[in-house]
């Protein structure tokens, strides 16, 4: 039996340097062909790669702007060939199916993750205009807090094509859900409205600065005492945020390498009204291969409040976005929150492509998968403005469960955890947590 244990180790030992060998060996790149665009520029394709011909190149890079390719949301299908043309050089070969990309569609969601607040309407979206990645949509819903927005995003302006061009306006009406608010006057409603406008710069692959300003308005259908700063109860205010990004994930809705942090600074209310506050946040996030398939993800954020006042409708939650697993429909309210994860994620079908070839649209025709089971803890608490972390306050849970990755970047999530509370419980979820 020993001997048997022994065998099986060593074998696994020699699978794991070989795939390290194959990972690590190094090619010359000469050529990039690219096929199966219809609609997509080429330079929409190439910019995500993190090399150019002439460069020295492994399988894992190739593999990874494979990855990368896919994680614009533009793809069904995207594979990357190398083709030997000497030794030590390759032309690669990338090949592409596209989604489906302008279409009226049916909006319906959870608001806050909540299967009780139900919302749905209608919108039309073009996800690729001009074949450049830019979005322009439109949209409405009813139901659960009733919205309406249009927006348009072109990550592609100037000679260079790294600006980012991002602006849009937005209408809901939408019940409080502050627990501090709802003590104070009961149940009311909220109405919002902005406008926006977002300027930045891409630097390389990785890097990504925004500048942005907005104008805000917030109003309440009841008496607003101290729901609101202005004494008429309706705020109306302008805003302006700084922001970086650095991300090197793989796969941006369900990373398995690389790393993402996000740091911004946000003023509200540049002295036109009664608001006066800031907010700076934080998310940082990395994934760490171990024996090329097993991950381990770690994620710390924050989004901390200043000033003299922060009005219920700019707190922040745990139990609505942001859940802690083995806690899930636990909620609490503060001016600000902190947070971490840790998730270890073990693939049981690591990518795999389901064909419909008799599918009468060719967007559904290839259909990726993958399944992982999961293994996490969770934790996080909400404070005051001046921040204070106490153990005995702060929410946590742990538990395992699987993570289902359909086409389209849906994440069905199926989990049984245990929380603070010493409770059990199977969450059923869309979406991941790091």
């Amino acid at each position: 039996m020993l001997r048997g244990a022994s065998v099986l180790i060593l074998l696994f030992v020699m699978l794991s340097n070989s795939r390290a060998q194959d990972s690590t060996q190094t090619f010359v790149l000469h050529k990039i062909f690219i096929e199966g665009n219809k609609a997509t520029k080429d330079f929409v394709i190439l910019r995500e790669l993190p090399f150019k011909p002439g460069d020295t190149v492994t399988n894992r890079e190739i593999e990874f702007g494979r990855e990368r390719i896919y994680s614009t949301g533009l793809f069904t299908k995207v594979l990357a060939q190398p083709e030997p043309i000497s030794k030590t050089g390759i032309d690669l070969l990338i090949y592409v199916e596209e989604r489906w990309y302008i279409w009226p569609y049916p909006v319906i969601g959870f608001r806050d993750r909540d299967l009780s607040r139900l919302y749905a309407g209608a919108g039309v979206v073009h996800l690729n205009f001009r074949g450049r990645d830019e979005k322009l949509a439109g949209m409405f819903a009813l139901g659960y807090d009733p919205f309406g927005a249009v927006m348009y995003r072109s990550p592609s302006i100037g000679r260079n094509k790294e600006y980012i061009l991002s602006m849009g306006a937005g209408f809901s009406r939408g019940r409080n859900t502050g627990i501090q608010a709802g003590y104070a006057s009961g149940e009311f409603d909220d109405t919002f409205g902005n406008l926006y406008v977002d300027v930045g710069r891409r630097f390389g692959i990785y890097n990504t600065v925004t500048l942005g300003t907005s104008y805000n308005y917030v109003s309440g259908n009841r008496d607003t005492t101290g729901l609101v700063l202005s004494p008429t109860g309706t705020d109306v205010f302008a805003s302006l945020k700084l922001s970086y990004v650095y991300d090197s994930r793989n796969l941006r809705s369900y990373a398995t390498r690389g790393s993402y942090l996000y740091f911004g600074l946000e003023k509200y209310g540049l002295g036109e009204s009664l608001v006066n506050f800031g907010r700076l946040s934080f998310d940082a996030r990395d994934y760490v291969s171990m024996w090329d398939f097993v991950t381990l993800a770690g994620r710390v954020h924050g989004n901390l409040a200043e000033g003299p006042h922060i009005p219920p409708y700019n707190h922040v939650f745990i139990g609505y976005y942001e859940r802690i697993r083995g806690m899930f429909n636990t909620v609490t309210e503060g001016e600000s929150i902190v947070g971490a994860n840790a998730e270890l994620r073990i693939p049981i079908i690591k990518q795999m492509y389901i064909e419909l070839p008799d599918f009468p649209l060719k967007e559904f025709i290839s259909n990726r998968i993958a399944l992982y089971w999961n293994f996490f803890a969770d934790a996080g608490e909400t404070t005051g403005k001046r921040l204070h972390i106490g153990l005995d306050e702060a929410l946590y849970g742990y538990g395992g469960g699987l993570s289902l990755l359909l086409p389209y970047d849906v994440i069905l999530q199926l989990d049984y955890a245990r929380g603070s509370d010493k409770h059990w419980e199977f969450i059923l979820d869309f979406g991941g947590t790091i």
